[in-house]
């Protein structure tokens, strides 16, 4: 019997859309995760260091799920993000998971 396939979910966003990001998981019946606060980088939405020249910081989540999960949450995710009338930032990475 096969295993069922996994994938590695990495988010990334602004920190003030992750109460958002935490309820899709809930959402989606996806209590496991690992989070990480204060992040600081740079993307699309620009620099994000928590300073008062380059203020904001980052979550990011990370969660294993199963592959038929992730269309869905992705799906709900960007209405997240599309909902702010000025778009955070938020970006998701996806690969392969092998768990042992």
């Amino acid at each position: 019997m096969d295993e069922p396939r996994t994938k590695l979910l990495l988010i990334v966003c602004d920190q003030g859309v992750e109460p958002d990001v935490m309820e899709a998981l809930k959402r989606h019946e996806l209590p496991h995760y690992t989070r990480w606060t204060d992040v600081q980088g740079s993307g699309e939405t620009g620099l994000h260091e928590g300073t008062p020249v380059w203020p904001g910081l980052n979550t990011m989540v990370m969660v294993v799920l199963p592959e038929e999960k992730v269309e869905p949450l992705r799906a709900d995710l960007h209405e997240v993000r599309d909902s702010f009338a000025i778009r955070p930032g938020l970006k998701m990475i996806v690969t392969d998971a092998v768990m042992l």
